[in-house]
């Protein structure tokens, strides 16, 4: 007799034997509930979503910016004023709505305000040039532009050169007071209207039922890092987003997730920075510290909000190392996820070594995303830990590698490249569909996203990146150099702090290598050290707990340079790869070059 279906067991997938396929597997999925394994998406937005949720703790922390502090139900009744004001000013629903400020509590109640009424939320990064800012906000079309602290000069330029109609600015000296709801008198003129000035504004509207939205309307659009070419405009949807938070909570099991505090460092415009760090935060029920400004100067004042989970990346973890004052305490971290770029396992050795001495019991992992997945591709937090990894694949989503070049699947632990699948797969690139097309195949009959990030899943369903598509380049010999195998090989050298390796042109070759190379703190960078990497590249090395590699004769860099730290990509922390190729290629003409090779 058919009992029918136990949607609240859990499945077990290995009481059956793989196929040796991720993508008929789905070995993330093992031990998954069916409703984890098949989540309903609720067809609403982000602020009711948030609303509903929060409804049994409206009176807990929701947000910690510098000294200013909100709870969810302030947060909530800061939306709603911001909501109100506005569509007084005359804002539709689908319009685009431009916020170009640092990670304030103004710029989150904002992004819920936008979603309340309809109207989609684009964070250009604070410190964008004139040019960059005015063509975005044409090519948004953006009725309303939210900046900071920028003057009436610089308002009415960027009002002359774009369709903005009203420009709303928050005043520095009103980053850690948000009064809205008090008696202000709108000091307003032509080209600028003070930002406290929006619950006056609001007065003249009448707050009226929550408005309902559908979970296919447009959130969000953010951009992509740049890393490998110029960012593209990402438009995600309610459903996206929260598809994403979703998967991510049911593989992570937030119930295992001790501590109520995040540290969110990477700004808005990137998803990493909103919707991973700040929006899981508050769907999760915590309390979000953002920072705004972290640096040298100021980073010992965020560890001492004491967070417990640090959404960073390896420029922070080094921010950390080199700049956290000795004797302080970090034992209240639990978590610290490199989201936005993957860590070395030398990089990783470094990290546990310092927060051990801090006495902190850290799990140290690498996140993985694309802003066309909302920056969740797989989730390091709530899982068995796998050092070398980038976490676990999302239940709910489906994943396949494939050969690059032919698309034919490939096995676990065979590399190739990542595909993914799923509800929180991007709506398109803003007003670009041959782009969006570009970027999606469908295969037996289930679309997928082309992630353009090689890499291998295992037996576990956790993935393991090994570089990216495009950085790579073929020799006139017709050999192939993926340049990020190039530098984990060299990163695991014992005189290495942290490198970079990208192409240069060559007259014989086509193209080689050039390396950029950070050095520990015992080495120096004479002829002694060059002779020593020169040595290393040509024989085995250990990258991990167990595995070597040793790089082929092609491999080995013919150039190399060493520099005090490596150049980044604002915000992101990626490291900035285009602005390298273009410094190697420029030295190679100019002849300002440092052979580590030479032609026998």
């Amino acid at each position: 007799m058919n009992k029918g279906i136990n949607f609240n067991s859990r499945e077990e997938n290995n009481t059956t034997s793989l196929t040796g396929y991720p993508s008929k597997d789905n070995p993330h999925a093992k031990n998954a509930t069916y409703f984890e394994k098949h989540p309903i998406i609720p067809n609403t937005n982000i602020y009711m979503t948030l609303k509903l949720l929060s409804n049994f703790y409206l009176d807990k922390p929701a947000v910690n910016c510098l000294t200013l502090e909100a709870s969810y139900r302030q947060l909530l009744e800061d939306s709603v004023t911001i909501s109100l004001a506005l569509k007084e000013l005359g804002v539709k629903k689908g319009e685009i709505i431009a916020v170009c400020m640092p990670n304030f509590y103004q710029a989150l109640a904002t992004f819920f305000a936008c979603n309340r009424i309809g109207a989609i939320t684009t964070f250009l990064d604070a410190k964008s040039s004139l040019e960059d800012i005015s063509f975005y906000l044409n090519e948004f079309s953006s009725p309303i532009f939210i900046n900071y602290d920028r003057s009436d000069e610089e308002n009415k330029k960027r009002k002359n050169n774009s369709k903005v109609r009203h420009i709303i600015t928050l005043n520095r000296g009103n980053v850690v007071e948000l009064n809205l709801n008090h008696n202000y008198k709108i000091t307003s003129n032509e080209n600028r209207i003070d930002f406290n000035s929006l619950g006056d504004i609001a007065k003249y509207r009448k707050i009226k039922l929550e408005p309902i939205h559908s979970g296919k309307e447009d959130a969000l659009i953010l951009f992509t890092s740049g890393s490998t070419g110029k960012p593209k405009s990402v438009v995600l949807t309610n459903k996206n987003i929260l598809a994403a938070e979703i998967y991510a909570k049911n593989t992570s099991h937030t119930e295992n997730i001790t501590g109520p505090k995040t540290l969110t460092c990477v700004p808005f415009s990137y998803p990493y920075g909103l919707v991973t760090s700040a929006l899981t935060t508050l769907l999760w029920g915590k309390e979000a510290i953002l920072a705004p400004d972290i640096s040298k100067y100021t980073i010992n004042d965020y560890y001492k909000k004491e967070p417990n989970i640090i959404f960073g990346s390896p420029a922070l973890l080094d921010l950390t190392i080199n700049n956290i004052d000795e004797n302080l305490d970090l034992s209240m971290v639990t978590h610290f996820i490199s989201g936005g770029d993957f860590l070395t396992p030398q990089h990783y050795k470094r990290g546990m070594e310092f927060f051990q001495k801090h006495h902190a019991n850290v799990e140290l992992g690498n996140g993985f995303g694309n802003a066309e997945t909302v920056s969740i591709g797989s989730t390091p937090v709530g899982v068995p830990l796998k050092a070398e990894t980038a976490g676990k694949l999302l239940v709910g989503s489906k994943a396949m590698i494939i050969d690059p070049e032919t698309y034919e699947e490939k096995k676990y632990g065979e590399n190739g490249l990542l595909l993914i699948s799923g509800k929180h797969v991007f709506k398109g690139y803003y007003q670009n569909e041959e782009l969006t097309q570009k970027s999606k195949v469908t295969i037996n009959g289930t679309e997928y996203y082309n992630t353009g990030t090689l890499g291998y899943i295992d037996q576990d369903g956790y993935f393991t990146p090994t570089g990216r598509k495009s950085r790579f380049y073929i020799m006139s010999s017709l050999n192939k150099v993926y340049c990020d195998n190039v530098q984990n090989i060299l990163s695991s050298f014992d005189c290495i702090k942290s490198c970079a390796v990208v192409k240069v042109p060559d007259e014989e070759e086509l193209f080689v290598n050039k390396a950029y190379v950070v050095l520990n703190k015992d080495y120096v960078p004479d002829q002694n050290t060059l002779q020593h990497i020169a040595e290393l590249c040509n024989q085995p090395t250990i990258i991990s707990n167990d595995k070597t590699a040793q790089l082929k004769p092609y491999e080995i860099p013919k150039y190399i340079e060493f520099v005090d730290e490596l150049p980044r990509i604002s915000g992101s922390e990626k490291i900035d790869y285009p602005y390298l190729e273009e410094d190697a290629k420029r030295k190679q003409e100019q002849g300002k070059v440092l052979q580590l090779t030479k032609k026998a």
